[in-house]
């Protein structure tokens, strides 16, 4: 089958031809109909900061149909609520089962984890092996291409957004810095809690664009920081960092009002400094990585019944190395998912 690996960090991406997956044990196989093409897999191809197993086959934003299932997979999959020949979403946190972080639903968290893409071959590829069926999420009417990206830039806004609830109370100012698939989606759910006044920072003039359309009450391009607090009326009380490198960290810590909330969600490799003087005081930093299986099941839900909104630009999955070239060069409004 075709799949493009990462041989060696910084080196370019292989197509390949490879055998066919065949699971073992509690194991299923699922044969991809799209993989979202995210920043993660340009950090992943290009960087070794990353916990990378090579040569990996890329891609955790995995959706397509159940097509084989291993001679332990009968349980998980009743208990999943799904058959052979079903389209599935495929959750990325695969955690051991059996340590404390698993036992609470919080499988990303898992220090023994392995994720499609990182340590386990992932979906860039026409077929991938799923660690067990309960990683699968049933999505019933729902084109698989188009659901893939709720596999991570649908779940991990989600999460983000959840986990800073206490202090999105009415009348709270929130900043966001980039509005790529993560950002679009950390909008809308932003919009279903009441009493928002929500700022978007951007380096495109036509993102700003769409997150006016999505939302966003105020647009900044990047520049004059002066904008952040005469447009919401002084600094944010939440900032949602979806690039994650130095300068937009620095860029939080500077525009984030004493007992905020740093939310680092993108994973370019910045480190935020940290002390009395910056963040200011009693200022609140946190990180999300993915989400858990019941955030997935809810966001695929609130997507099932039209509750969201994104867009897709498909590509054939010969061309990932074109793909990732594009997404590097900032010229993705959307999300690309590779198609076999």
């Amino acid at each position: 089958m075709l799949a493009v690996r990462s041989h060696r960090a910084g080196e370019p991406l292989r197509i390949e031809n490879v055998p066919e997956p065949e699971p073992q044990g509690a194991e299923v196989r699922v044969r991809v109909a799209g993989c979202g093409v995210c920043h993660t897999d340009l950090h992943v191809a290009r960087t070794d900061r990353l916990r990378v197993t090579r040569p990996i086959t890329l891609g955790h934003e995995i959706a397509g149909w159940l097509d084989a299932a291993g001679p332990e997979a009968a349980g998980p999959m009743r208990r999943a609520r799904v058959a052979i020949g079903d389209p599935v979403l495929v959750y990325g946190g695969w955690g051991c089962g059996a340590c404390r972080e698993c036992a609470r639903g919080e499988d990303q968290r898992c220090e023994q984890s392995e994720a499609p893409g990182f340590q386990r071959d992932g979906g860039y590829a026409e077929q991938v092996l799923v660690a067990n069926a309960r990683y699968l999420v049933p999505l019933r009417d729902l084109d698989p291409v188009e659901a893939a990206p709720l596999a991570d830039a649908g779940v991990t806004p989600y999460r983000a957004v959840v986990r800073a609830t206490p202090w999105l109370t009415p009348g709270t100012r929130v900043l966001l810095i980039g509005f790529g698939g993560l950002g679009q989606f950390a909008i809308q759910y932003l919009r279903r809690l009441p009493d928002l006044t929500v700022a978007v920072r951007e380096l495109d003039p036509d993102k700003l664009a769409l997150a006016a359309e999505l939302g966003a009450d105020l647009g900044l391009l990047a520049g004059d920081e002066s904008l952040v607090t005469l447009g919401l009326g002084g600094h944010a009380d939440v900032v949602f960092d979806f690039v994650g490198t130095d300068d937009t960290l620095d860029y939080a810590a500077r525009n984030v009002e004493p007992g905020g909330l740093i939310s680092l969600v993108g994973e370019a490799g910045g480190h935020l400094s940290f002390g009395f003087d910056r963040p200011p005081v009693e200022t609140y930093a946190t990180t999300t990585a993915w989400g858990s299986l019941a955030d997935l099941r809810e966001v695929v839900r609130l997507a099932s019944r039209g509750r969201l909104r994104w867009s897709v630009e498909r590509m054939p999955l010969r061309k990932a190395r074109s793909a990732h070239d594009r997404l590097l060069a900032g010229k993705v409004k959307g999300r690309i998912v590779l198609t076999p």
